[in-house]
């Protein structure tokens, strides 16, 4: 009589669904596992009745994938090899407002690494941006481009400069001509990488611009002076911060 008992129970309890729980009386799943688990061949996700689930290809990381019911497989690629590095983080800005020269003449001196901004400088505002460094090697890696139009001043040239301060300290600059008829336009870009800054919480970042020899004239930065052939928003600016931090 007993084992008919007990076999009836091992029958009822293999036929209703469950929960398991190892090393715990209180499973909240199907398999409750409360410690190590060690798995000696493969990790599948993803099967059903019919169809073994995927294991991932060699070089692949399990992914959380809130997109799907089931998890899956992803291909990361990772910076490896002796002295490499990996983004730590990057942000892009964009500003619209940009800024216009007019006469007289600005400075045609050269520009030194490590000055503070001055008024001689016109913060494009929506550029400013901030940045962290968590780690003694590092690269920082700036991304500007902009665009630049001149108008009033025929077939003159049009010189100009744009810099990027970090905690309004100018680290990179760059000077430019623009040439041509009125209303003529170009694409600017500067692209700067600092190496090994202090680890700091919020650096400041921002990109400024000034005019040099501008026969007359006026000259716009990030903005149209002439609308005719451009209108802000094809004129904007854009900043791009990368931190690449080894892995």
């Amino acid at each position: 009589m007993k084992k008919i008992i007990i076999i009836s129970l091992l029958l009822l309890a293999a036929w209703m669904p469950a929960q398991v729980g190892v090393n715990t009386p209180n499973p909240v799943n199907m398999l409750d596992v409360n410690g190590d688990l060690n798995v000696r061949k493969e990790l599948r996700t993803g099967g059903t009745n019919l169809l073994k689930g995927s294991a991932g290809a060699a070089g692949t990381i399990f992914h959380n994938n809130s997109e799907l019911n089931t998890n899956d497989w992803k291909s990361i690629k990772i910076a490896d090899g002796q002295g490499s590095m990996s983004v730590f983080s990057l942000n892009t800005v964009a500003d619209q407002t940009g800024a216009s020269f007019s006469s007289p003449n600005g400075s045609t001196s050269p520009y030194a690494e490590g000055t503070a901004i001055s008024s001689a400088w016109t913060v494009l505002p929506g550029t400013a941006d901030t940045f962290s460094i968590t780690n003694a090697v590092n690269k920082v890696a700036f991304t500007f481009q902009t665009t630049a139009q001149k108008t009033g001043n025929g077939n003159a040239s049009t010189g100009f400069a744009c810099g990027i301060f970090v905690d309004n300290t100018l680290r990179a600059v760059r000077t430019d001509v623009l040439l041509g008829s009125e209303g003529s336009y170009k694409i600017f870009n500067l692209n700067a990488t600092l190496v090994n800054l202090m680890p700091k919480n919020n650096y400041s970042v921002k990109v400024a611009c000034t005019k040099r020899n501008l026969n007359s004239g006026t000259l716009g930065i990030g903005r149209a002076v002439n609308t005719d052939y451009l209108n802000n928003e094809m004129s904007q600016s854009v900043l791009t911060t990368s931190v690449l931090q080894p892995y």
